[in-house]
């Protein structure tokens, strides 16, 4: 039986619920537990339980939650009664509590160490743990012994309005123990005297040494604490209508912590639990919940009505990403074509020569996939250098007058924004390339270039790199254009870009499955290639690691046969790609010699070339070589999915949803060094 990534820790409850209006409805079940666990469950497809549940709740509706993917070991049968309470609102937002039972029920239904299942807090990778509001010795103890038995876990925090003022200290201190803390604007409030959430984030980050704090704002949305800017981000709240806010906290608290299991960073994990509280408040008691499904969640979270079931991180998503590019490279042309041939005049009148193409990742390789053709076609020398490399080695030695073009999808690497900042004071302009106009790098640019695109799924991209690719050549193209260059033959050819993208698709789907069949077990895979596509093979390599994790080594054709050539061995898998261009004489004559030693070679080319070779992938032809990684990438991509497929690979593959934060921690860290 699977065992729950998300353990919601809590109570149930049996309220009787009255509106400002006068509606009411008695003894609607409900609970932080069921209200966290039914929010978590829109995102995470098995989700456990532990609370302990009265004689006289009613028990069947609970259980048809089991149908949900909703795991019930943890619950405790008791005797005596669930704890019933008044809920009654007022006009302005106010909320009544009144207990049916007495309030000492409380402390004997709250959930004991010994009630949570050892299987759950044992299993690889550890769980995501939500501690709900429960009496304060309640949530200690349950912290405690979750720190104990599963020290790599993720706990998450929620408190309860009745201590938060009177045990400031214990509050505190306890919150220091776990991951996130999820106080509402009003416990926020109390806990620090003052109403100011942003004076008050900071002053817990400062003074108590929270630096991971999510603070739930009702139909102001979320506030998430920055650590790293020291700022507050605001995630909107998304409900279509308000019926009955009962709930919307604890069903932020859940879906918050389904995105922090499926690896999210704090601001995409509370844009889910804005849609979990979301779907709470638009309709009356928690079994509302119950009846939204997992793809009417994803739908209101991306605004796409193409979302699925499936789990964000599922490596399906790849290849949806990859057979959507012939879209994808046509809207991006068309949405980049004013702003690219507006920045492309202005370069021109402003004489830059040299263009610094920066970026980490796969947004360093567009880069260096590029610069063939902003040599041919806008007569200017296109470099990519390395978003670090740029900002601690090279910034300060560039020559006057150069254009930094900073490339950056999410806008928020830390190194792509140190070196935008570092041109920036040396005097260069500084052009962004991000999917985020409101990011961090955008900020430090003169100039902005967006990039339209819709991921449908956190996978190792494809897309993504297609939209560098194609907003990359089309400045390419305009620039050469304002500056009296002939470009009208290479404009026909890149139009024709999402009809070739559709035909490699179709042409390399089988082959690329076949390949990563027969190759899925070996221990490694090496990628060539040469000019452009030197860079298509580093891309191939890094989609191995992203998925399949596999190890892999990208080098250039030329350089194989200085140094990987004496490693490579009997039967060891070698990738060549290599579209037609000038350098296929040479990857002919390496293909020989790989045929000589007996490699496993593969090629991947528009033109076959004279030496037989037992495994060929085709690309539709018609693109001239500064263009081809548009088409290269593809069979790469497809290859790099069905590996992951084969092994059983989800995205990115962390060891712990801990383990992802920090990694993330790391890349947006944005240090200002001081160049060499």
């Amino acid at each position: 039986m699977r065992v729950p990534r998300v353990v919601v820790v809590g109570d149930l409850t049996i309220d009787d619920v009255v509106l400002p209006d006068g509606t009411s409805q008695m003894a609607s079940v409900g609970g932080d537990s069921l209200y966290a666990a039914l929010g978590a469950r829109l995102w995470e497809p098995c989700v456990g339980i532990v609370t302990r549940r009265g004689e006289d709740f009613p028990r069947r509706q609970l259980e048809g939650l089991q149908s949900l993917g909703v795991r019930l070991d943890g619950v405790v049968d008791i005797p005596g009664p669930t704890v019933r309470n008044w809920v009654i609102y007022e006009e302005d937002g106010r909320r009544h509590w009144v207990y049916r039972t007495a309030p000492a029920r409380t402390v004997e239904v709250a959930v004991q160490p010994e009630d949570l299942p050892p299987q759950w807090l044992s299993s690889r990778p550890a769980p995501v743990v939500h501690v709900a509001a429960m009496p304060l010795d309640a949530a200690e103890r349950i912290v405690e012994a979750v720190r104990g038995a599963a020290p790599d876990a993720v706990i998450t925090l929620d408190t309860h309005e009745d201590y938060v003022r009177d045990y400031q200290e214990r509050v505190l201190r306890l919150a220091r123990q776990v991951t996130v803390f999820l106080p509402s604007r009003e416990e926020l409030a109390d806990l620090v005297g003052y109403d100011d959430p942003p004076r008050a984030l900071r002053q817990l980050s400062d003074d108590s040494g929270l630096r991971r704090v999510v603070v739930k704002a009702g139909k102001d949305g979320a506030l998430v604490w920055d650590p790293l800017r020291s700022k507050v981000i605001k995630v909107d709240a998304v409900a279509t209508r308000v019926v009955d806010v009962t709930g919307a906290g604890d069903a932020f608290c859940g879906g918050f912590a389904a995105g922090m299991a499926n690896g999210q960073d704090l601001v995409q994990s509370a844009r889910r639990g804005a849609v979990s509280a979301a779907f709470a408040t638009e309709g009356f008691g928690s079994l509302a919940l119950a009846s939204v499904s997992p793809t009417r969640a994803t739908a209101r979270l991306t605004g796409s009505p193409r979302a699925g079931l499936k789990d964000p991180f599922a490596i399906e998503w790849m290849l949806d990403d990859i057979r959507s590019a012939p879209e994808v490279v046509a809207n991006q042309r068309a949405a980049v074509a004013g702003p690219v041939a507006k920045l492309a005049k202005s370069l021109s009148e402003s004489g830059v020569n040299n263009l610094y193409m920066v970026g980490a990742g796969d947004s360093y390789l567009a880069g260096a996939a590029a610069a063939l053709a902003f040599a041919r076609h806008a007569g200017v020398a296109g470099e990519a250098v390395h978003a670090l490399d740029m900002a601690r080695y090279r910034v300060r030695y560039l020559p006057k007058n150069s254009a930094v073009l900073c490339v950056s999808s999410s806008g928020e690497v830390g190194r792509t924004i140190e070196a935008a900042a570092q041109a920036r004071a040396f005097g260069h302009r500084v052009i962004a390339l991000t999917a985020n106009p409101a990011s961090r790098l955008v900020a430090e640019a003169t100039d902005v270039l967006r990039l339209s695109f819709q991921a449908l799924g956190n996978t190792p991209g494809t897309i993504s790199w297609l939209a560098m690719l194609v907003s990359l050549f089309e400045l390419s193209l305009h620039w050469g254009e304002a500056r009296g260059n002939l470009i009208a033959e290479p404009r026909t050819a890149l139009a024709r870009a999402p009809d070739l993208i559709k035909q490699t698709i179709t042409g390399s789907d089988e082959a690329a499955a076949r390949l990563a069949r027969r190759l899925q077990h070996r221990a490694a895979i090496t990628f060539i290639g040469a000019g452009p596509n030197e860079a298509t093979a580093r891309f191939g390599v890094a989609k191995l690691f992203e998925g399949a994790q596999m190890r892999g080594v990208a080098t250039n054709l030329e350089e194989w046969a200085h140094g990987e050539y004496f490693v490579t061995g009997d039967g060891q898998p070698v990738v060549v790609v290599a579209p037609s261009g000038v350098s296929s004489d040479r990857a002919a004559e390496i293909l020989e010699e790989l045929a000589f030693i007996n490699a496993d070679a593969t090629l991947i080319t528009d033109a076959p070339l004279a030496t037989k070779v037992a495994n060929l992938i085709e690309i539709a032809p018609g693109l001239p070589e500064e263009f081809s990684p548009l088409l290269a990438a593809l069979p790469v991509s497809l290859f790099a999915y069905y590996l992951a497929r084969d092994r059983g690979r989800r995205s990115y593959n962390f060891p712990s949803p801990l383990a992802q934060n920090e990694h993330y921690d790391t890349i947006h860290l944005d240090t200002r060094g001081r160049p060499a």
